[in-house]
This record gives C-alpha cells, structure tokens and sequence, in this order.
C-alpha cells in the first residue's frame, strides 16, 4: 500500500491541494479519503486514532500519521526529495510551522475557489472512500 491523505472534502483549499498532489504526484505514492467518509470513520477505529478536523494527515504504513505542518512537508519531499520549500519549512520549529498552520486553516473557510477539477477514471481509483476499508487492510497485508 502506498501513503494515504485524509483531507476535509468540504473545504475549497484541500481540494485544491489534492488536486495539486494528483497532478505532481508521479510516482503514484497518494491514495486519498474525504474526513467525512465511513472509510475514514473505520479507519479511526481501528488505528484509535482521532481525526483532528483542522488539518490534513497523512498515513504512511511504514511511518504512522503525520498532521499540520509535518504532513505538508512529507508531501512535498515525496514528491520532489529536493523541494525548497519542504525544507525553508524545516528551518522553523515545529511549533511555529503548527502555529502558522493552524492560522491558515482557520481562515480556510473564507477562502472560495472558483474552479472544481473532474478527477479522470485513473485519478478516480486513486480515491479510497467509496472502498470498502476491509479491502484496503487486505491490501496492506499483502
């Protein structure tokens, strides 16, 4: 299994950014779940673990969950190892990157995008919420 995002499907700025991970992601390494689905409910219970509803997170089957300012960063150095900002981000301590990530998200909200991308069928199958989450834990087995 690869590294899947959990983003709130509702807001206009996540779904821009996914979006952009579908468009740079060439590696195919991003499945992605809407925070409103079942899958993402199933998924909290059985890892125990609470969605905050704030931020993006990141799961990684090797590296555990990942939020705020850390998942923005796993982002970006996964998609390109050298990305400048990923590491201009590092510079700052991560309380500050929360912090900071913690006051765009709150005025998320306000920010409307005019434009909404139809995924294509192939950028479609990389959308876990409509799949059944016993499925996906098949897959990590194997």
């Amino acid at each position: 299994m690869k590294t899947v995002v959990f983003y709130d499907s509702l807001c206009g700025v996540c779904n821009y950014w996914v979006n952009w991970i579908l468009e740079n992601d060439t590696k195919e390494v991003f499945y992605f779940v809407a925070l409103e689905s079942d899958f993402a409910t199933q998924f909290s219970h059985h890892f125990n673990y609470e969605f905050p509803t704030e931020t993006i997170v990141i799961w990684d089957e090797h590296e555990g969950f990942f939020k705020k300012s850390d998942a923005v960063i796993y982002i970006l150095l996964s998609i390109k190892e050298s990305s400048f900002p990923a590491k201009a981000l590092r510079f700052f301590p991560k309380i500050l990157r929360d912090w900071g990530y913690s006051i765009f998200a709150y005025f998320r909200r306000y920010i409307k995008l005019s434009k909404c991308k139809i995924p294509s069928s192939e950028e479609r199958s990389r959308f876990l919420t409509n799949q059944s989450f016993q499925v996906f834990l098949n897959k990590c087995k194997d």
